[in-house]
């Protein structure tokens, strides 16, 4: 069995980002962070995210203000988009040494005119798909590893915002993370903060522990959105 893992993060949680490291470590994964207010950044973050970067991990852009592309495109227009939301997250990025070869689509919002915006200034696009316990509906979310297209699907993770508990979904994981392995597929999981209580989405370190090491365990590789191949037809 093999396949692939890539596992992303969202939005500006630097911290604690850095604070997985030693899980990331652990079990020899690289991630992607979709980084949103990029132009924003204090030097700390700054610095973080190059830590990141120079332990192998993935920066992508998640937007400049976190925008709904499809929405945005529709009342203001494909250029004032670009303009406000594209440009300066990609240039901010690009400073600290990041490829921003992907995007991923704040609160997973798209539609075929915001991928055909997008597809023009980034290989890859990640958007989101039903977090259900149907294991028919679900499991389209793996694509195969030798058709991988140019927008994908990606499964939630988060257990929590605030006070509030996300669906308790380990079973539908597992069993995720093993159909991967089984059909040598790729399967994007994303999440926010990593920590036990956050006032964001996040992941509880334990719960995320328990997805890397089950992927290790099943042969899976995890790596970053930046050591996909390059498609045809990209940038």
């Amino acid at each position: 069995m093999t396949g692939r893992l890539l596992l992303t993060f969202d939005d500006r949680h630097v911290d604690s980002w850095l604070a997985a490291r030693p899980l990331f470590d652990e079990v020899e994964a690289e991630v992607t962070f979709f980084v949103m207010e990029a132009d924003l950044l204090d030097d700390d973050e700054r610095a973080g995210l190059q830590v990141l970067l120079a332990d192998g991990h993935t920066v992508g852009s998640h937007g400049a203000r976190h925008r709904n592309a499809d929405e945005t495109i529709r009342d203001q227009g494909a250029d004032e988009y670009v303009a406000i939301e594209i440009d300066p997250s990609i240039h901010a990025l690009q400073e600290i040494g990041a490829s921003v070869r992907s995007f991923a689509y704040p609160n997973t919002r798209r539609d075929d005119a915001s991928d055909a915006v997008l597809l023009s200034r980034f290989e890859y696009l990640r958007g989101g798909s039903p977090r259900t316990a149907d294991r028919a509906i679900t499991a389209r979310t793996i694509v195969p590893a030798d058709a991988i297209p140019r927008v994908l699907p990606a499964r939630g993770s988060d257990t929590g915002r605030g006070g509030e508990s996300h669906p308790a979904d380990a079973e539908t994981m597992s069993f995720l993370l093993r159909e991967t392995a089984e059909r040598d597929g790729v399967l994007v999981v994303l999440a926010h903060d990593i920590a036990a209580r956050s006032a964001f989405n996040h992941i509880d370190p334990d719960r995320l522990a328990v997805i890397l090491r089950e992927a290790r365990g099943l042969g899976l590789s995890m790596h970053g959105f930046d050591r996909l191949p390059m498609p045809e037809g990209s940038r």
